[in-house]
Parts: C-alpha cells; sequence; structure tokens
C-alpha cells in the first residue's frame, strides 16, 4: 500500500474507535482511579512527588501530573480518557509497522492487525479506566523498542532509540522485562543475525532494574488476606492464560469484575500441557529459524503476570499488551488465506470488523457512569461482593435510597456480618428518620468503592 493508504487507514481507524468509545468519554472516574488519582493530592500537586509515589512508573505518573497541570480537575476523567484513547490509536500504528517488518510480504497482514486490534472491545477498560495507562504505554515503549531493533540496517537512531524505548518501558511497568528476550525470539523468526549489543546490553539493564524494583516496597492487594498462595495463583494462571486468549478472539460477555474461582488442578493439568507445548515450539525454533519465536512471545509476555500473585487473577486491562500481541499472531494466518480467497475472506472480515464496532459501541456504555458499571459487572457476577457492594454504593450517592437499600441487603447475603454493608444500611436508616442526614450519603467514606 502507499503511503497516502496508510495515512488513510491510520485516520478511519482513529474515527472508528472515537465512534466506539464516545459514549464512555464524559464518564466520570470509577474505582481505583478514585483513590490513585482524582483523590491523591501527591499527583497533583509537585512534579517530585507525583514521581516519587512509585518512582518505577514513572512515565504514567509524569503524564498524570502533566495533565492536571494543564488544567485538569479531578471532577472529570473525560481528557484523561481521551489521552489514553489517543494513545490506544498510537499503539495501533505501531502494531502496524512492527507487522511491516516482520512480515514485509504479506500484503494485507498489516492492515488486518491494525483494524482488529483498534475495534477489539476487550481493549475499552484499558481506555476508560485511566489506571490502564500503565499498560498503555508499556505497550507503547515495547512495540517501539521492537520496531527499532527489527528495522533494517544501522540507523542514526534506531540502536539509540531502542534503549531510549526500553528504558521508558521499565519505568511504564515491569512486564517490559521480557523486552530483550522477545528482541532475541524474533531473530530467530526472521531469520536475522541477532543484534548483539541491543540484546546483552538491555538484559543488563532489565537486571539492574530488577535489583532496584526488588528493593522497593510492592502492594499487590491494599488488603494482603486477599492474595493466595503463590502456587494457587500460578497455577490458575495456566488456564487463565487460555481463558485470556479466548477472550482476545471473541470478545463477547466482557466484565470489569471476573467471578472465575480458583480451580488448580485445572490449573496442574494445563500447565503441563503449556509446558510440553511451548517447550516443543521453542525447540523446533531452535533448530531452523522457523516463526515459533513470535508465538512464543506471547506466553512471554504472559509470564510475569503469572508468576506476581494479585489480588484479582483476572484483568481485561492487564491484558492490553499480550491481546495486542495474539492480535498479531492470529492476523498473519488470516492474511495469508486473504491472499488466497480475497473476496470470500474480505467480506468475512467486513463482518467480522462491523461485529467488533458494535459489541464495542454496546460495551462503551458500561462506562458512562459509576452506577452503569457496576450493574453490568453485576448482572454479570451476581454473586461477587464487591460488585453488588460498588453498585450499591453508586445508587447511594445518587440518593436511590431504596434501590441501594436493596443491593446492600444482596451484598450482605453474600458477606453476611460485613461491617461496611451494616454501616451503610445504618446511615441510610438514619437519613430517613432526619432529612437532614440525606446530603451526607453523597460524600459519606463508607460509600468508597471496596477494592482488593
Amino acid at each position: 500500500m502507499s503511503k497516502v493508504k496508510w495515512v488513510l487507514l491510520a485516520f478511519f481507524g482513529l474515527a472508528l474507535i472515537f465512534f466506539i468509545d464516545r459514549p464512555s468519554l464524559s464518564g466520570p472516574f470509577v474505582y481505583d482511579d478514585l483513590p490513585d488519582l482524582a483523590l491523591n493530592p501527591r499527583i497533583q500537586s509537585g512534579l517530585l512527588n507525583a514521581l516519587s509515589y512509585n518512582p518505577f512508573r514513572a512515565v504514567g505518573y509524569f503524564s498524570y501530573w502533566a495533565q492536571f497541570q494543564m488544567g485538569e480537575t479531578a471532577g472529570s476523567a473525560r481528557d484523561f480518557r481521551l489521552f489514553n484513547l489517543i494513545l490506544h490509536w498510537l499503539n495501533g500504528i505501531l502494531l502496524i509497522r512492527l507487522a511491516i517488518l516482520l512480515a514485509p510480504n504479506k500484503k494485507y497482514f498489516p492492515a488486518l492487525a491494525g483494524l482488529w486490534f483498534w475495534l477489539n472491545p476487550i481493549f475499552l477498560e484499558s481506555i476508560n479506566l485511566i489506571s490502564g495507562r500503565f499498560d498503555l504505554f508499556v505497550s507503547f515503549f515495547y512495540l517501539a523498542a521492537l520496531s527499532c531493533y527489527l528495522a533494517p540496517g544501522r540507523g542514526a537512531f534506531m540502536r539509540p532509540g531502542f534503549f531510549l524505548c526500553l528504558i521508558l518501558a521499565l519505568l511504564s511497568k515491569e512486564i517490559s522485562i521480557t523486552i530483550p528476550m522477545a528482541a532475541l525470539l524474533l531473530s530467530r523468526s526472521r531469520d536475522q543475525r541477532v543484534k548483539r549489543l541491543e540484546v546483552l546490553a538491555g538484559t543488563g539493564i532489565v537486571a539492574v532494574f530488577i535489583l532496584l524494583r526488588l528493593f522497593w516496597p510492592m502492594v499487590f492487594a491494599k488488603n494482603a488476606g486477599l492474595i493466595p498462595a503463590w502456587h494457587i495463583y500460578f497455577l490458575n494462571q495456566n488456564w487463565i492464560l487460555w481463558f485470556a486468549a479466548l477472550k482476545t478472539l471473541f470478545p463477547v460477555h466482557l466484565n470489569f469484575d471476573y467471578a472465575l474461582g480458583s480451580h488448580p488442578a485445572w490449573g496442574g493439568i494445563l500447565f503441563l500441557f503449556n509446558l510440553i507445548l511451548f517447550s516443543g515450539i521453542a525447540l523446533r525454533s531452535l533448530r531452523k529459524s522457523r516463526p515459533g519465536g513470535m508465538l512464543l512471545i506471547y506466553p512471554l509476555i504472559y509470564l510475569p503476570l503469572a508468576l506476581i500473585p494479585l489480588a484479582d487473577p483476572f484483568r481485561e486491562s492487564r491484558l492490553y499488551l499480550g491481546s495486542a500481541w495474539l492480535i498479531l499472531i492470529a492476523a498473519l494466518p488470516a492474511s495469508a488465506l486473504a491472499e488466497k480467497r480475497k473476496g470470500l475472506t474480505l467480506v468475512f472480515f467486513a463482518l467480522a470488523l462491523a461485529c467488533l464496532v458494535s459489541l464495542g459501541s454496546l460495551r462503551a456504555r458500561a462506562w458512562q457512569s459509576n452506577e452503569s458499571l457496576w450493574k453490568d459487572a453485576v448482572k454479570k457476577s451476581p454473586g461477587k461482593f464487591r460488585p453488588v457492594f460498588n453498585f450499591a454504593n453508586a445508587l447511594r450517592r445518587k440518593l436511590d435510597l431504596d434501590r441501594a437499600e436493596q443491593a446492600y441487603r444482596w451484598a450482605q447475603r453474600i458477606d453476611p456480618g460485613n461491617p461496611k454493608v451494616d454501616a451503610n444500611l445504618y446511615l441510610i436508616e438514619q437519613a430517613r428518620k432526619n432529612s437532614e442526614q440525606i446530603e451526607r450519603l453523597r460524600d459519606s467514606p463508607q460509600s468508597n468503592p471496596e477494592s482488593p
């Protein structure tokens, strides 16, 4: 395709992203965005205060601070979400660039990968949950680093560009420690001479980063009691890996707060399957240069998520980079089919994109307000305490006391004796007896989100 066509494709993708996400752009801050951003004075004050909040996520916190300095207020998430949306679009452009470098002879591969990525509703959580910006930034610098590494020749910018992007990725999110290994795997996939300076020096930078990171306090959850034992978490991630892949390829019934449960037995079985499968791909790639290296990057990106135990075993926003790479892999055989049966394949893909636009537009509506977000989560996880409790909080802040009380009673049945539920019910009862107490229901500390 000519440069003009690529530019048209890029702006077509941008227009579609805006069309999909337009219902949610004006929505408020939700969930972790409230304590970590909107109500966090350290992020809104001096630059050093913002960066010291977590220096290993400095890129994201710098962007928050910069937006507040430009006049953004904690009362509106619109411009923060707009920034995330633009960043998602730029990531799609980098994915297209990477597709061109990986398979320059595949005519439809870059366009299919880019459109599939831009329109997939699995990424709406990363756009609309402002905390998802860390995943957006690390994906941007991860893809940019690999693009610099794979670029033909040794341009004046490519080598320093690789190291600059690696460092910025490390200061965005820890998943970027896999960049040197990903570069090495892609060298094998393309039968390209390994750029030893980039790989070895990059590994050294990563090693220093890991050592520094280990000495910095890590907070895995607001309530440490919610974190499962490491071996249980790891085993569960072995089946969640495939669940995540399924959600990416078939993005239906998406949910902000999944109730997956713990299935370590299935995880143990799939751990053996994963070990055999990915080891086999690795051995074949070592014997002869094959595209197996590209396949191995998906579990490589997912590996840090499986090794660091968190209270939430699965969040769509954490899948951002892994899902982007999985789309890149899936678009490769789709483009090969399109070259053989152009008409039929392109019609099918056009229908698939139309479905993605429809699914995305419906999904974006859930992000219009706290109430709509938690209402959607309650429908899909009716037996989980957190979405039911937060839905009740949202109703309470609207002073919809009858429905709020019903939701709190629902949460009470799930978790009998929970003190936060009891406190909220008491405040509702007191407000009904004394109308002067009603306004307290909007801002009471008891209405803060229940998060791990």
